[in-house]
């Protein structure tokens, strides 16, 4: 192993940490206001974390040889991008990125476009990047004599458990939207002018309300993330930007 258990956790925290930083200032700059990405409360992405660590331990073997370092980090960041994809979406009923636009892609988890980018930007990592990220580390391990891992590990678990318990009473308030607005079509089918149903839903929304609130983090979510689809709440995706501008002028 190239790297003792407090050096792999320090790593994981450090990219964590700079993978929340490039998304937010990316996305912020993108979208011309500022979004406060990642999943967990924490300014982090875990994500990036597991997948840069991975992708260091994995690569270690081939790191001289720029071609290798290409294929191997492409195939595990991909890799990665899937699992976690997969795990969202079964343990959280939650989408939110979707390739689906792009050529070639796989049930809109993960796409060549997107594995040539995770290629090109491993070796960025290992040639450039982590040398000084290392050595930053090694002086911090200096200091703190691997404790530091022990803090990481306490907050990001806390943290994590935190963020379960926020998506899961967030998935029960996207469920008591589903249904209200499923109820109130189908007793009003008749009526309705299908035509113009998005708006109409819109009008309703008040009496839609299931009186339920969105915690700072759900709504965090909705903004931040446009692309993110509820699995099992097909018309709360549909009026989720209605649902949080009707919800934030409530406030």
């Amino acid at each position: 192993m190239p790297y003792t258990f407090s050096e792999l956790v320090a790593l994981f925290f450090t990219y964590s940490v700079i993978g929340w930083l490039w998304e937010t200032i990316y996305c912020s700059i993108k979208d011309h206001q500022y979004e406060y990405r990642g999943f967990l409360f924490g300014p982090y992405c875990p994500v990036y974390g597991f997948a840069v660590t991975t992708i260091l331990v994995a690569t270690h073997p081939f790191q001289n040889n720029i071609f290798l370092l290409f294929i191997v980090g492409a195939v595990v960041a991909t890799l990665f991008e899937l699992i976690a994809s997969i795990f969202l979406q079964k343990f959280f009923h939650l989408k939110l990125w979707d390739y689906s636009n792009l050529k070639w892609n796989f049930q809109g988890r993960i796409a060549p476009e997107i594995s040539l980018f995770w290629g090109i930007g491993v070796v960025a990592l290992v040639k450039f990047v982590q040398p000084f990220v290392q050595k930053i580390i090694d002086w911090e391990e200096s200091y703190t004599h691997g404790y530091e891992a022990i803090i990481i590990l306490t907050v990001m678990g806390v943290d994590f458990i935190a963020t379960i318990i926020s998506v899961k009473k967030f998935h029960t308030s996207t469920q008591l939207w589903n249904t209200k607005i499923n109820d109130f079509l189908d007793k009003h089918k008749a009526e309705l002018d299908h035509s113009k149903l998005h708006a109409e839903l819109k009008k309703h929304l008040p009496s839609l309300h299931p009186h339920t609130q969105l915690s700072w983090n759900a709504r965090r979510l909705i903004r931040n993330f446009p692309k993110l689809k509820v699995i099992d709440a097909n018309k709360f995706n549909e009026m989720k930007g209605d649902i949080l501008a009707y919800l934030k002028n409530m406030m």
